[in-house]
Formats: C-alpha cells, structure tokens, sequence
C-alpha cells in the first residue's frame, strides 16, 4: 500500500477543486433570485443527479447545475456561505447540517439507499491482482480496509487510493484487478461491472437524504426537491444504483 500521506494530500486536492465551482455562484447578491437550481451532492451521486436534472430541466425548463463535493466539504461550504440550492448527502452529515442551522427547517426529505460492491473494467486485462480501496481521508468516506477485514480478510495485494473515482481510474487503466466502490461508480462508469456483492454486514449502511439549505437563492428549489421523490426520478435513480427506502422502512443493516 503506498504512503498514506500521498492518499491524504490527493484527498486535499480534490476537496479544493470541488470547492471552486461553488465559489463562482457567490458572486450573487444576497436575496438575489436566480431561477437555476444548483445542486450539490456526494461524488458518487453526480451521475445520478445529472440524470434527474436532465429529466427535471426538460419537463420544466429550469436549468439545474449539479456540483459534487464530499460530505465534509459541503457542511463547510454551508457554513461558510457558498450557494446551494439543494443539498444530497448522507445521512449522518445532513444530522450535522441541520444541527449547523444551515437546511432550511422542514425541508429535509427522502431516504435513499446505496451499496457497496467489489467492481472489475470490462474488456481490461489487469496487469497484477491488486485490489483497490480508498483509504480513510477527508475526501473518503469508505475505510476500504476495514470493509475488506468485514468480509473476511484483505486480499494478498491493496493499493489505497484517497476516494472511489480513483479506484476507477485504476481499474480503467488496468493497474488494479477489482475495486472497492459503490454501485453508483459502477452504474456511472460504462467500463465497470460488478465482480461480487460485499455483505451488508461489512460496512454501515450508506443512506442519503435531500434538503434546501438556508442559503437558496432559487424559487424552483423546492419543485427539484419535490422532484426527487416523483415516480419518474426514483426509475432513475434506481436505474442509477440508488434504492428509494419505503417512508418507515429501515434500510438493512440498520437498527429500527
């Protein structure tokens, strides 16, 4: 496994440019009204938000722009007033938003549910049998390592990487046999199948909620919000790796 301070300044350097795009939207006036939707949400969940936002942008004709972030830089640009319209990410963060005071009340909606699997590129012969997973850092939110020790012991070779897209790129470019990554990776990238399910008991369950943050400037938030739940969008992103949880269903592995 490399150097895990190379994995944590790659980490620091994706969370900065994630930063920059949320940047350019502050430049609007406070109270200003911009009829756009700006989304953020986890790495993982651009695919699928794009594909919402195309469905949402051609039914209505508002444009909706999706940024991805990790979760510890979305809470930080909350608070440090960076617009977003809406907000997509796990659960436990968007507990911390709201205590933060920075969703707007009432709002926060949906329940919706992601796995983990071991993944492998089509068509690539890989030039070793390493496995890949993301190691423990700010741009991270899998301890790849300790998934593998869940399921029964790590591989013989494990090459850490600083987040999923990473362990993509490795299994792309064949320098990695399979990768740790979630099945929204797999769904957004054409090249990867899933090589084996990773038993839910290995990981805490991976469960994402909407809301409006306190810094909206938009007056079609609450119309993509509401969107999120529509019939249309839960084919996508059920399509997109993302299981909707029934309104008073517990996803597995989770205590009632």
């Amino acid at each position: 496994m490399p150097a895990r301070g190379h994995s944590v300044l790659a980490g620091l350097v994706v969370a900065l440019v994630a930063l920059l795009p949320g940047l350019l939207f502050c430049v609007t006036p406070a109270g200003a009204a911009a009829p756009d939707v700006i989304v953020y949400g986890d790495p993982t969940l651009r695919h699928a938000l794009l594909d919402v936002g195309a469905r949402f942008t051609a039914r209505t004709g508002v444009p909706v722009h999706v940024f991805a972030a990790p979760p510890t830089l979305i809470l930080a640009q909350l608070r440090h007033q960076v617009w977003n319209d809406v907000v997509v990410t796990q659960a436990p963060w968007m507990d911390r938003a709201e205590q933060a005071g920075v969703i707007e009340k009432g709002t926060r909606t949906g329940a919706w549910r992601n796995t983990l699997v071991l993944a492998r590129a089509a068509g690539v012969t890989p030039a070793n049998d390493t496995v890949a997973v993301t190691d423990p850092t700010p741009a991270a939110s899998i301890d790849g390592l300790a998934v593998l020790a869940a399921q029964g012991g790590p591989a013989a070779h494990v090459q850490g990487v600083a987040n999923t897209a990473e362990v993509a790129f490795l299994l792309d470019t064949g320098a990695a046999a399979q990768g740790l990554v979630y099945l929204t990776d797999v769904r957004a990238d054409p090249e990867l199948r899933v090589a084996g399910p990773v038993a839910d008991t290995a990981y805490a369950p991976i469960v994402y909620a909407a809301a409006i943050s306190t810094l909206t400037h938009s007056p079609n938030a609450h119309a993509f919000l509401d969107y999120l739940a529509s019939p249309v969008a839960t084919e996508l992103l059920r399509a997109d790796g993302l299981e909707t949880v029934p309104a008073g269903a517990t996803p597995p592995g989770m205590t009632p």
